[in-house]
């Protein structure tokens, strides 16, 4: 009995002091914090495109015509050494190595080392060495034969697409993919987002000009026009509105003027342009060009200003020209035209 007594005495001994307990923590409640913090931020996005690089003196897209096709009748005399093609000879030739031509130039490389897509937009014309004596271009690869006056067709390949050089700007833009495979986070000092040592397989863009000329013969002092071409890049972007990247214009009515739109992608695009109207000043009121006004014309991503217009004006004024889209939230773009003749 005392035995049992002894274990009740030590349970309410132990309630007491739970108990106790207890009560003080509700009485006065003491407690901690613990702060937070941010390991840090890496930017995990890398671009580095890398561009054709061309050796000072090195003139890949130069080329020689031949449209008497002296070269193959004289089997090369003028040019002692040099390799011209043997068969499906066109007639144009461009310096692939010392002593070698082709008809088809050198490739030019881009490379995208980057972690995301990126955008390359290539643009090409050809610029008049000499507008009376010229050669006419071509408007496709096949070139005049036995009819009408000769003429010379540039290609300029991008990729797998073929497009055919004019006096009027074309642009072609290509998407070249990046690989974030080939980057990792590091930490040297901070956290850093770079690229592996074992980084391969990056995507790459070709570019390369080709030619023919019609096998004719052409008037004393015929000469043949310059080729041009720029590259640029941009990240990829899914969307993106409309827009026109040059906004400024030297108009010569003697000419009709090319100008390069972007028509967007995505969610943003637009499809076509649906309006394009003008004014003396920038912020004055529009004028439309209606639809038969013959002032414009659209042919994919060029929109073409006719020659003519704005007959009135004086050399050095400025008229202002506003592209409206059609997408969704009707973007305008405006452009500012300095009559020069």
């Amino acid at each position: 009995m005392m035995k049992s007594k002894k274990i009740l005495a030590i349970v309410l001994a132990t309630s007491m002091m739970f108990g106790s307990s207890i009560t003080a923590l509700a009485d006065g409640a003491t407690g901690t914090t613990g702060a937070g913090t941010n390991e840090g931020h890496v930017e995990k996005e890398v671009i580095n495109v890398v561009l054709p690089t061309i050796a000072d003196g090195s003139t890949p897209f130069a080329y020689t015509m031949d449209p008497e096709r002296l070269i193959t009748a004289t089997n090369g005399a003028a040019h002692s050494g040099a390799t011209f093609p043997s068969s499906n000879d066109t007639g144009v030739y461009f310096q692939t190595e010392t002593n070698t031509y082709a008809n088809t130039s050198n490739e030019l490389t881009i490379t995208n080392k980057s972690s995301c897509d990126v955008d390359i937009t290539v643009k090409v014309k050809a610029v008049a060495n000499d507008e009376d004596k010229d050669i006419a271009l071509a408007e496709d690869s096949t070139v005049s034969t036995t009819e009408g006056s000769p003429n010379l067709y540039l290609g300029l390949k991008v990729g797998t697409d073929t497009t055919t050089v004019k006096t009027e700007e074309q642009t072609v833009t290509k998407t070249i993919e990046g690989i974030a495979d080939n980057f990792e986070i590091v930490y040297d000092s901070t956290y850093k987002y770079q690229e592996k040592a074992s980084a391969s397989g990056w995507k790459d863009l070709k570019i390369s000009m080709t030619g023919a000329v019609s096998e004719m013969d052409v008037p004393d002092g015929t000469t043949a026009p310059t080729i041009s071409v720029t590259w640029s890049f941009a990240k990829h972007e899914d969307n993106a509105a409309p827009s026109i990247a040059t906004t400024s214009y030297n108009y010569d009515r003697t000419a009709d003027l090319p100008i390069t739109l972007s028509l967007g992608v995505g969610d943003l695009a637009a499809t076509q342009v649906a309006s394009v109207s003008w004014s003396s000043t920038r912020d004055g009121e529009y004028t439309v060009f209606g639809a038969n006004a013959n002032k414009y014309s659209v042919s994919g991503t060029t929109l073409t200003f006719k020659s003519g217009t704005f007959g009135t004006a004086s050399v050095n004024d400025h008229r202002f020209l506003k592209i409206k889209f059609n997408d969704s939230a009707n973007t305008e773009v405006i452009l500012d035209l300095t009559i020069t003749k």
